[in-house]
Parts: structure tokens; C-alpha cells; sequence
């Protein structure tokens, strides 16, 4: 495809970037998206659109791309934090920072989180270049952390994030009337302090 005149590289792709995430936050099922919804809300013509995106499927993908940087950014962040706090942190304090920090930021982003869940069923797994920066670098950096710290075999750890990722996960997109039945409340204050006493338990620790 020629390049439209209104293509003017990286800002019109934030644009289009962004307008399609604000599109996701609002479709049910955020698949549902229309590429010429997006191209109004990014005020591109579809040509535009298409030359950078020219399949649904690529814009979703690229959509859920960005949210695994800032995922990973988060990660990298909470890691930073971990080795470089004096005194050293154990326990609780190791364990609670990243479980609340990754629950709030899986929360505040439940679209984004359901296409990716959509996404991985599909195909029955993380796309290849995500497999390495997630599972590995990711959860592999983490284990490390954990490693002196926790009452599991170190070959456990990296499965035992996993899990508590999945929970973080399933419980981020509970629905209130979910939250109601099984608790009484819709207080996310008592779902972080489970996640918190879960993750520690599953870590050998006492919670």
C-alpha cells in the first residue's frame, strides 16, 4: 500500500495506538473493535489506518504489545526496588510490594487484561515474542530474587509466580456481584490481602 499523506510515522502511530486502546476499554468483547471507529477516533482516514495496521488482528496485537512493556517496566521497576533496599527485605515485606503493585495495575486495565486471555486461549499460548521478555526474563528475574528467601525448591518458584499470576489474574476481573457471593464484599482491600497471604503460603512462607 502507497503511503497515505496523512502518515506522518511515529505520531500518527501513538495516535492510532492510543485511540484503539481507548476503543478496547469500551468494546464487549474488546475484539469487537471496528478498524473505522478507530480511524475516526485517531482523525485518520482507514487508508492511514491500514498502512500501519493493515489487519484487525495486527493493531490488537500491537495494542497488547505496549501493555506488556509497561508490565514489564513495572516488573523491572519492583525487581530494582527489591535488590537495592537496605535493609534487605524478607518476608512480608519482600513478598507484598510487587503482589499489590501487579494487582492494581492488572485491575485498572480489565479490557486490555481480557484480550490478552482471549488472545492466549486462541492461540493456546503467548505469541513467541512475548514467551522470552514474559516467562522468561520477567518471571526468571524474579525467581532469582526469591530464590534465598522462600521455603520452596528454587525449581518450583518460577511455576509457583505463575500461579500467583493466574490468581492475580482471575481476580482482577471478578465482577462485584462475584466479589459479593464469595466474600460479602466488594472491598479491594480484602482481595489484595488474600493475594498477599495466598502468594506467601504458596512460597513457604508464613503468612
Amino acid at each position: 500500500m502507497a503511503r497515505p499523506p496523512d502518515a506522518d510515522s511515529a505520531e500518527t502511530y501513538d495516535r492510532i495506538l492510543q485511540a484503539a486502546v481507548d476503543e478496547i476499554r469500551t468494546a464487549s468483547p474488546p475484539t469487537a473493535i471496528s478498524m473505522r471507529q478507530v480511524a475516526e477516533r485517531a482523525e485518520v482516514s482507514l487508508g492511514t489506518l491500514q498502512y500501519y495496521f493493515p489487519k484487525k488482528d495486527t493493531l490488537l496485537e500491537a495494542c497488547l504489545d505496549e501493555y506488556h512493556q509497561r508490565m514489564k517496566a513495572l516488573g523491572a521497576r519492583l525487581i530494582t526496588e527489591a535488590l537495592s533496599a537496605k535493609p534487605p527485605r524478607t518476608g512480608r515485606a519482600l513478598i507484598e510490594p510487587p503482589i499489590r503493585a501487579f494487582y492494581r495495575f492488572v485491575r485498572e486495565e480489565p479490557s486490555l487484561l481480557q484480550l490478552r486471555l482471549i488472545t492466549n486461549t486462541v492461540s493456546g499460548e503467548l505469541p513467541a515474542h512475548r514467551r522470552m521478555p514474559m516467562l522468561g526474563s520477567l518471571i526468571g528475574s524474579a525467581a532469582k530474587v526469591l530464590a534465598e528467601h522462600v521455603g520452596i525448591e528454587a525449581e518450583d518458584i518460577p511455576l509457583t509466580v505463575q500461579a500467583v499470576s493466574l490468581a492475580l489474574t482471575r481476580f482482577a476481573l471478578m465482577s462485584d456481584e462475584e466479589r459479593g457471593v464469595l466474600t460479602g464484599t466488594t472491598d479491594d482491600t480484602r482481595f489484595e490481602e488474600y493475594l498477599v497471604a495466598m502468594s506467601m503460603r504458596m512460597l513457604g512462607l508464613p503468612a
